[in-house]
């Protein structure tokens, strides 16, 4: 129970870093355009200690669940106020509202900025962290050749089965699952180099899209090669050679065979001898041979451009999630919005069990939940709330079409208004817990 207790704690830790590093983003390009700012604060609530800059107090707080970045300018908004003055003319040296609107929506598009730009570091590193994996040589076939395994029709006229990938547009391959991981990151025409009997050769493949995403219809071909088995009546490197009474060569001819009937009668060899073995379910006791090597995702000179997709398919995921719930598709929303504490349990237990595994596989897992965390911030703090940094963008802009500040009330009011709504917001997220551990 205690360590679960650390584990929560700990998601909640890993979500308030990002906060604050949203925060920091906002304090860079205030001092940046030299607007001061009075308080950056890395936790919430009561100051446990400071240390004092020229201008601003550096600040940690009692709750270590995030942060803010105070802006000199409040005392301008109270003395217009106090001396119930429509607009702030006295505005003090360095304060936010001296800035221009320009300025302002520079401010604070830096803080969704940060988090964008966090998510695809956070994404970069995950990529380039080596993990121990499992590689097979990159022999692959056309899943045409297979159509009751694979529905999907998608022909690749110029491969042929157990053609052994070389390198793809001059990069070299490694094994199958750098060629998939490569292949899944691309939508054009592209050149495989080939070795076919002995051959060298080269085959263009083009990919066919299907339901809006690319697919170039190849798959991973080996033999039919026992890995590690649950029975210890089969040995790793037994090879399997009759499904069902008939000849097999690879591991898809056994799902081909025994498909219809999930049973399959498989005919053994080890070594000169042979043996009968029966399976009647599609689950099988053993994995089929495999190296395990150490290896990040993708090769160094593609991780940019692989974790700005990551990024992007991160951004968009959210985004039309967050339509969804917008639209009332709750359902839709769920699959990807949680709230607080649901997500900092999630984050903490994933993280452990990877850790469980070894500390790279641990620390990668991390940085991409992390990154969805940093992204999902930066999307939630552009909505067009007033509160939130979308809706004091949008302030700002109201201030350039009218050639000035809104009037103090309007300003006064628009905060109340986000304040309430930003509280309705943090209801709705803590509602989704409560469905989440009750429902």
């Amino acid at each position: 129970m205690i360590f679960r207790v650390f584990e929560f704690l700990f998601g909640f830790l890993a979500i308030g870093f990002i906060v604050f590093l949203h925060e920091l983003g906002h304090y860079f390009f205030a001092r940046l355009f030299n607007v001061e700012v009075e308080v950056l604060s890395y936790g919430m609530g009561p100051r446990l200690f400071s240390i004092y800059g020229r201008n601003t107090e550096f600040r940690i707080s009692l709750f270590p669940f995030g942060g803010y970045c105070r802006m000199k300018g409040s005392i301008d908004l109270e003395k217009a106020l106090r001396d119930n003055k429509d607009r702030m003319h006295l505005k003090e040296n360095g304060s936010y509202f001296a800035a221009s609107p320009i300025v302002r929506i520079m401010i604070y598009l830096a803080g969704p900025l940060t988090n964008y730009i966090i998510a695809f570091l956070l994404l970069l590193a995950a990529s380039i962290i080596p993990v121990e994996r499992i590689s097979n040589e990159a022999s692959i076939t056309p899943i045409s050749e297979y159509p009751d395994l694979f529905t999907l029709c998608v022909n690749q006229d110029g491969i042929q089965k157990g053609d052994i990938v070389l390198s793809l547009d001059g990069y070299d391959i490694q094994d199958w699952q750098m060629l998939r991981d490569m292949l899944s990151n691309m939508d054009d025409k592209c050149i495989l180099t080939i070795l076919r009997n002995g051959d060298k050769i080269y085959v263009e493949i083009a990919p066919t899209y299907i339901d809006g995403n690319p697919s170039y219809g190849l798959t991973l071909y080996q033999e039919a090669i026992i890995g590690e088995s649950s029975d210890p009546a089969l040995k790793r490197g037994d090879k399997i050679v009759k499904v069902n009474g008939e000849d097999v060569y690879s591991t898809l001819d056994v799902y081909e065979k025994g498909n219809a009937l999930a049973e399959y009668s498989l005919v053994i060899e080890r070594g000169d001898e042979s043996f009968s073995y029966f399976i009647d379910s599609n689950i099988f006791p053993f994995s089929w041979d495999a190296e395990i090597v150490k290896r990040s995702d993708v090769p160094f000179f593609r991780s940019f451009s692989y974790a700005f997709k990551e990024t992007n398919d991160f951004f968009f995921t959210t985004l039309r999630a967050l339509a969804s719930l917008v639209t009332f598709h709750i359902n839709d929303a769920r699959e990807v919005i949680t709230g607080p504490v649901n997500a900092a349990e999630t984050i903490a237990s994933i993280s452990t069990e990877a850790f469980k595994v070894s500390k790279t596989s641990g620390f990668r897992t991390l940085l991409y939940l992390l990154a969805i965390v940093s992204i999902s911030l930066s999307i939630g703090n552009i909505l067009p709330i007033p509160t939130f940094d979308g809706g004091q963008i949008l302030i700002c802009i109201a201030e350039i079409i009218r050639k000035g500040n809104l009037k103090t009330r309007t300003y006064l009011r628009l905060q109340i208004i986000g304040m309430i709504l930003a509280i309705f917001i943090m209801i709705g997220m803590y509602y989704f817990d409560i469905k989440d551990y009750f429902f």
